[in-house]
């Protein structure tokens, strides 16, 4: 409860608090009475709002003018930020990865605006600030466009809801287009060969490159049948569903088993998995700029090589746009076939152009797995 101290014969309430670097600040409110027993209530009410005011809110009190309500005269950037954190967070399609990636981006946020700075007075000139520090923090601008992200998000949120008035500018750093990382034939077969081609490990890390899939999807998807259905809560906000073969239902299994079994948070599985993956890499030589999410590009580049038509990748992989997937034309594809011989393209040029793709229900999944390689993998005969 907020104190209550007399001076010079007029009431004030307290309100205590450290500071972030821990320096003790006291904030008074006067309660404009000489009477004790009305100071006393006064100070109730001041009391109701002391945590907002130990995060740098100011009210105009009932008695600060003649009648009327408590108002909020000031807000600032971390009573917001707070309101707009506790709102995503109870929505059902953002995950606590999410939230985690938002609260990451509003601490650099908070290290070049200070918490108590009032929400309105935040103008274009803060936000180029907040960018420059970014960049001066030595970051990828990969992740300082992540960052800038959740502040537009939240200045969204409180331009939308007539908090602010007006929207500061937030221009994001520009990226050069580097080409999307994947595993060789030769390089995958030696992974598999490393880790053991019918070990739990070697039918993972086949599972991920025959399907596509984002490190942590198989652990929130759902079996029907041979479809792997993957809700709308991942990371591209599109519900798909993906056909499996009777292998890989298998091995799915075999994988939702060890994930009920192995003790691990649900992050910490995918996290696992990419240790041994990355384990192997380096034992085989391998460039270890590669990691177990370059499986998921495999499958797009092999994908393409096989000739599969752009719009049936991007439902395959569950982007929202197709500029996304855009990416993966910018490979050569004459270097793309000397990477993966075994493939044989599916369709002929006038198939691609003459192919409808359905925008509403990708359940035509067709993962285009060679009987030759399934049956490597069955034999163990997968070599150098």
């Amino acid at each position: 409860m907020a104190s209550i101290k007399k001076r010079r014969g007029k009431w004030y309430s307290r309100v205590r608090y450290y500071n972030e670097v821990g320096v003790r600040i006291e904030k008074q409110i006067p309660l404009r009475t000489n009477d004790k027993t009305t100071a006393h209530k006064r100070n109730g009410i001041v009391t109701k709002y002391q945590d907002d005011i130990r995060n740098g809110m100011e009210f105009e009190f009932p008695w600060m003018k003649d009648g009327g309500q408590t108002k909020v005269k000031e807000i600032t950037l971390a009573y917001a930020v707070d309101g707009w954190i506790e709102r995503r967070a109870k929505q059902p399609d953002i995950t606590p990865n999410t939230i985690g990636i938002h609260k990451n981006g509003i601490n650099h946020l908070y290290d070049s605006i200070a918490k108590s700075f009032p929400l309105k007075s935040i103008t274009t000139d803060h936000m180029d600030g907040f960018r420059d520090d970014l960049i001066d923090k030595g970051l990828r601008p990969s992740s300082i466009n992540m960052h800038l992200r959740t502040a537009k998000s939240f200045f969204r949120y409180v331009w939308k809801r007539g908090i602010i008035d007006r929207l500061p500018r937030i221009e994001m750093v520009k990226i050069n287009d580097t080409l999307p990382i994947y595993l060789t034939d030769d390089e995958f077969h030696a992974v598999l060969n490393e880790v053991g081609v019918d070990s739990f490990y070697g039918k993972v890390f086949y599972f991920y490159r025959e399907t596509g899939v984002r490190l942590r999807e198989p652990f929130i998807a759902t079996l029907d049948g041979n479809w792997l259905d993957i809700p709308n809560f991942s990371k591209g906000k599109r519900p798909r569903s993906i056909e499996l073969n009777d292998f890989l239902v298998e091995v799915y299994k075999e994988l939702r088993r060890w994930a009920n079994e192995c003790g691990l948070v649900e992050r910490s599985k995918g996290v696992h998995l990419s240790k041994m993956f990355k384990k192997a890499l380096r034992k085989c030589g391998i460039d270890e700029s590669k990691h177990l999410h370059s499986l998921r590009h495999t499958y797009a580049v092999r994908q393409r090589v096989m000739g599969v038509p752009l719009a049936t990748i991007q439902a395959h992989l569950g982007h929202r746009s197709i500029t996304t997937t855009e990416i993966y034309t910018l490979i050569d594809l004459k270097k793309l076939r000397r990477h993966f011989p075994t493939l044989i393209s599916k369709y002929t040029e006038e198939q691609i152009k003459a192919e409808k793709v359905s925008k509403t229900s990708i359940r035509d999944t067709d993962l285009r797995d060679t009987h030759q390689y399934q049956q490597l993998f069955i034999e163990k005969k997968i070599v150098n």
